[in-house]
């Protein structure tokens, strides 16, 4: 394998670099310790993709964009976290050849050593940017090790106590007890990796752990099993839930504050085979609103905004979970609110607090629903209205009747018909779909 001492004198020869600029850099790697590569990036003598590139092509290794790799959790975590941080290494892939393993110095032949050792069997090797190594070590490893240490410490108090969990949860002295801090490392990562979403799943002799980052599930697995158990009815005190209800659904919601940010936890419990699903959905109230032109390509973005200015009408906003429904909405509903304009929302729940907006969350326990909302909010004098959830026929006629109504006035609704999933899958129900596809013909 290459030396390291020679990547320069190659780099000089390939004309990437002039020999002053090389003898800036070796002067500067002296000072620093640094890597070559990083020192010519740092000096802005050479941009990291393309000393990336130099680099593979002196080695004659593969040149693995960890912005664009599908990784699988398990195979990254064959290698333990310290060692992954300290040797800037990751595995990417296993295949009939044995592993390709990423790292940020394929020469560094001490560190490549270590790695046989650890991994064993037949290894390839590939490049990989220091730069991302980090950010994609914490969203595979997700703190592991630290939920690990305290899981071993929850199930070994567990095995030992004599008594029942639902008395032990309701203990003022068990918020200092292993499952808490549990959560908190769960919520810590989560809000650290920008998760949405959190699963926590009982299966067969394990639990399994799992984030959704960027729209993707990110699993990490427990092997024991029974303390699951134990974080669900603490979640569902938090939550106000009924504990010893554990053959219905339920659904709640809670708010913390994690890492100096306000978080909006929403939970849904589901029973299943082994116990009971629980996924948390997780809304940060601190976030500042996303602009349109952060999530909408330059062309929709023009067609949206021009949709916007229309004196009346009534806009659709449809996708599967996690497709920017929100984020579209909330962008939009800013565009709007100034102080000319009477903005309501009707949400379930209201995911973010807009000033000036009236919010207002619907309560199915109380009657209060989105049809009957709808059915007084003319009352309060709007120019613009969000619905957030349209699941049946009457609350579709009912905003359907709201933009006809304020077109009559000249103001400007603003609708959202999620329908959760059907839309998307396209399982509407012919009769809706006619009824919205009629309305829509009208209006325009």
């Amino acid at each position: 394998m290459l030396s390291r001492d020679r990547v320069g004198e190659h780099l000089l020869t390939m004309g990437e670099i002039t020999a002053a600029q090389l003898q800036r850099a070796l002067n500067s790697q002296a000072e620093t310790g640094e890597r070559l590569g990083e020192v010519l990036v740092r000096l802005q003598i050479m941009e990291e993709g393309r000393f990336l590139r130099c680099l593979a092509t002196i080695l004659h290794l593969p040149l693995v964009d960890l912005q664009t790799v599908r990784l699988e959790s398990e195979l990254v975590r064959l290698l333990p976290e310290s060692a992954a941080r300290r040797l800037q290494a990751l595995v990417l892939s296993r295949s009939a050849e044995g592993l390709l393993v990423g790292m940020a110095d394929p020469s560094d032949v001490l560190a490549c050593d270590e790695l046989q050792r650890l991994l064993g069997g037949r290894i390839r090797w590939a490049l990989v940017a220091s730069s991302l190594l980090p950010i994609v070590l914490d969203r595979h490893y997700q703190g592991v090790e630290r939920v690990q240490e305290q899981v071993a410490v929850l199930d070994e108090a567990l095995g030992r106590s004599p008594f029942h969990l639902d008395g032990v949860l309701q203990s003022e002295l068990f918020s200092d007890a292993p499952v808490a801090r549990i959560l908190l490392a769960l919520f810590e990562d989560a809000v650290r990796l920008h998760a949405s979403d959190i699963h926590i799943e009982p299966d067969y002799e394990v639990l399994r752990l799992r984030r959704r980052i960027d729209g993707i599930l990110q699993e990490q697995v427990i092997p024991e099993r029974r303390i699951a158990t134990a974080l669900v009815s603490k979640l569902k005190l938090m939550a106000g839930l009924e504990i010893a209800e554990r053959r219905l659904p339920q659904d709640g919601r809670f708010e913390l504050v994690v890492r100096g940010r306000i978080i909006d936890v929403r939970l849904s419990t589901l029973p299943i085979a082994h116990g009971e699903s629980v996924v948390l959905r997780l809304l940060d109230r601190s976030k500042e609103h996303t602009a349109l032109e952060a999530v909408l390509e330059p062309e929709l973005l023009q067609r949206f905004q021009a949709i916007l200015q229309r004196l009346h009408g009534l806009v659709l906003v449809c996708g599967p979970t996690g497709s920017g429904k929100t984020t579209t909405l909330y962008g939009a509903l800013h565009r709007l609110n100034t102080s000319d304009r009477k903005i309501i929302t009707v949400e379930d729940p209201v995911e973010y607090r807009l000033p000036r907006i009236s919010q207002v969350a619907i309560q199915p326990r109380i009657g209060l629903t989105f049809s009957s909302i709808l059915r007084t909010v003319l009352r309060q004098d709007p120019d613009v209205i969000l619905v957030g959830e349209m699941r049946d026929q009457e609350t579709a006629e009912l905003a359907m009747g709201l933009a006809i109504s304020l077109e009559k006035t000249g103001r400007l609704p603003l609708a959202q018909a999620a329908y959760r999933q059907a839309l998307a899958d396209n399982t509407l129900s012919g009769n809706l779909r006619r009824f919205v596809e009629s309305r829509i013909e009208k209006l325009n």
